[in-house]
């Protein structure tokens, strides 16, 4: 049991030392598609709000309902949709 890790572990370690550069060189090859360049980064100027507008109201509220908790559950008129 043991011979055979030691025998894995050694076929591993050659395995590993023989892939020094497992990538190919590529002296003298030429690309194939076009040059990709970096596109170019706009500057723009920051954009103020117009100074003359009014300032943004918050909406109305509702009115508050002043009604009983027995008025709030009977309906608002007699025809009921089924």
């Amino acid at each position: 049991m043991k011979l055979a890790g030691l025998g894995g572990l050694a076929a591993a370690l050659l395995t590993l030392s023989a892939c020094g550069d497992p990538l190919p060189d590529d002296e003298g090859v030429e690309p194939i598609g076009p040059e990709v360049t970096e596109p170019a980064i706009l500057e723009m100027e920051p954009v103020e709000p117009p100074a003359d507008e009014a300032p943004i109201q918050p909406p109305p509220t509702l009115p508050t309902d002043n009604r009983t908790s027995e008025e709030s559950v009977r309906p608002d008129s007699d025809t009921l949709f089924y």
